[in-house]
């Protein structure tokens, strides 16, 4: 039985004054004693759409041990024990597209904002996803930063999600620069790249846009013999059938599929995507409010970083990164482009998305989250409400979140469904998610590796968040103001090793019909 690592509470911005009705605790300290009993919960499972009302889960060292009728099941005299009556508990999230907020990303920033390590507090980034009950991440831009904070989170230095980390490949001087890609123009070069990720303890291999074929092929082949899994983006070189007959085990967003429909968005030409995806066993993350909220930044930026939950991610690092992205890549499309990125959403993404699930599909969700306006956490929320407008029911989008990652993974034997023997981490919620989706951002508590987090230590720790950080040298961002006003006061300048015309282009020598994503 695999051993997972992962950590989560669900928290919303409106739901501060949440509290943990607690019949009696033997814990000292906010993680509490070995073995947990949850009482009188209605526990949704997540193996089927059904919920078991007035049942009580006992967990011992992070492992279900006894679920059952509260009338029957005998609680240990030592457990914690927390009163869940009227409250409904499932496996906690996964968020199966994120980029986390490493140095890396101070490529793109002038000297006086950059900041290490040392100067940024790593535990706040991570606890956004622990607060919104995200207790597993898939990073697709993954860094050594990222392998030394999954080794932290591993022996419990850090509270924080399990991490599963992907090295980003792509073609020289087009793209995301060195040290967030390494770059590759050949098949030896596209080889020693994938033995170099798999011997630094990478999970996974991600091809980005600007491959060509012979490094494609030799990173598929390569990453095979190693036992690796490659996903991500369509190389604008390829074709979607090209990356289905290679193996591509995940297509990253459904926009990467729009960009190679040629502008035919019809009924037909979904159904063949759809159908074509879904035969061949590939995985997809949507990703659709990665492209809504560019939509809205196209409407107004400054709106879309008004939103309550962006008080939590103040560090001039973010607000930097999410300046240049808006004033050098996306501000700068044109009309006509930004037209047809709107067309290509609600015709093409939406309906594929859709289509595929109704196929059969293999669908995550997952939420480009670090990109502009979306938070890390709070942006898996707002995902699964796209999935849910698009048609799947409430349990349909929770599964893209609790147990089809675990699928992806490989370890649904082990985790991601409510049951005797499995190492699930547990979200208790005060409403009901098979209801309503928007139930499951409405956090009562969260058990995470076997570790207790009530609603106290989510208030506090948010709270410390909220607060302003400072960068060595540079000033800090004012409450309330949006990174680019906040860059504008400060008269600073995006950093000039980005490709910026290829980013924002994404296809040379034709109108856009997909924008600079991660």
């Amino acid at each position: 039985m695999g051993h997972l690592r992962r950590a989560g509470v669900l928290f919303a911005v409106t739901a501060l004054s949440l509290g943990v009705r607690s019949e009696h605790s033997t814990a000292e300290g906010p993680g509490g004693p070995d073995v947990i009993a949850f009482l009188h919960a209605t526990v949704i499972p997540m193996d089927a759409e059904r919920a078991l009302p007035d049942h009580t889960v006992v967990v011992s060292h992070g492992e279900i041990v006894a679920i059952g009728p509260a009338s029957e099941v005998e609680v240990p005299v030592d457990a914690r024990r927390i009163d869940a009556t009227g409250r409904y508990l499932i496996p906690a999230l996964c968020d199966m597209h994120v980029h986390l907020l490493s140095e890396a990303w101070n490529i793109m920033l002038p000297p006086e904002v950059q900041a290490t390590g040392r100067d940024v507090a790593v535990e706040k980034g991570l606890f956004s996803y622990v607060a919104n009950g995200v207790t597993t991440v898939q990073e697709l831009f993954a860094t050594p930063e990222g392998i030394a904070l999954r080794q932290r989170i591993t022996r419990g230095e850090l509270l924080g999600p399990r991490l599963i980390l992907a090295r980003a490949l792509d073609g020289p001087k087009k793209g995301w620069p060195p040290p967030l890609t390494t770059w590759v123009e050949s098949a030896p070069q596209a080889r020693e790249a994938v033995r170099d990720a798999k011997a630094a303890g990478y999970d996974k291999i991600k091809v980005y846009s600007f491959l060509d074929r012979q490094s494609y092929d030799s990173i598929t082949s390569t990453a095979r013999e190693l036992g690796m899994d490659v996903i991500g983006h369509v190389p604008m070189s390829l074709s979607v059938e090209y990356v289905l007959d290679a193996g591509q085990r995940l297509i990253t967003h459904s926009e990467e599929v729009a960009k190679h429909a040629g502008g035919n968005y019809s009924a037909e030409r979904i159904d063949y995507f759809a159908s074509r995806m879904a035969e061949r066993g590939v995985w997809m993350t949507p990703t659709l409010v990665t492209t809504q909220s560019l939509l809205e930044l196209f409407d107004n930026p400054d709106r879309v970083l008004a939103r309550p939950e962006v008080a939590y991610f103040r560090h001039p690092r973010q607000a930097g990164v999410w300046s240049f992205m808006i004033e050098k890549l996306y501000l700068p499309i044109p009309a006509k482009a930004r037209q047809q990125l709107r067309e290509a959403f609600e015709e093409f993404q939406r309906p594929l998305t859709k289509a595929f699930h109704g196929k059969g599909g293999r669908l995550m969700a997952g939420t480009d989250s670090l990109l502009p306006g979306l938070v890390p956490g709070f942006a898996l929320h707002r995902e699964l409400k796209e999935l849910v407008d698009v048609g799947m029911t409430p349990f349909e989008a929770l599964r893209t979140s609790t147990t089809r990652p675990f699928e992806y993974l490989g370890e649904i034997d082990s985790a991601g469904t409510i049951a005797v023997g499995k190492r699930s981490d547990l979200l208790l919620l005060e409403a009901n998610p098979l209801k309503d989706i928007t139930a499951a951002s409405q956090v009562a508590g969260v058990l995470i590796r076997g570790r207790w987090v009530g609603t106290g230590e989510i208030k506090k720790r948010m709270k410390e968040l909220a607060e302003p950080s400072r960068a060595p040298g540079g000033p800090l961002p004012p409450a309330g103001a949006s990174p680019v006003a906040f860059r504008h006061s400060t008269g600073q300048g995006p950093a000039p090793q980005v490709c910026v015309r290829r980013l924002t282009a994404q296809r040379s020598g034709r109108i856009m019909r997909s924008a600079p994503k991660g």
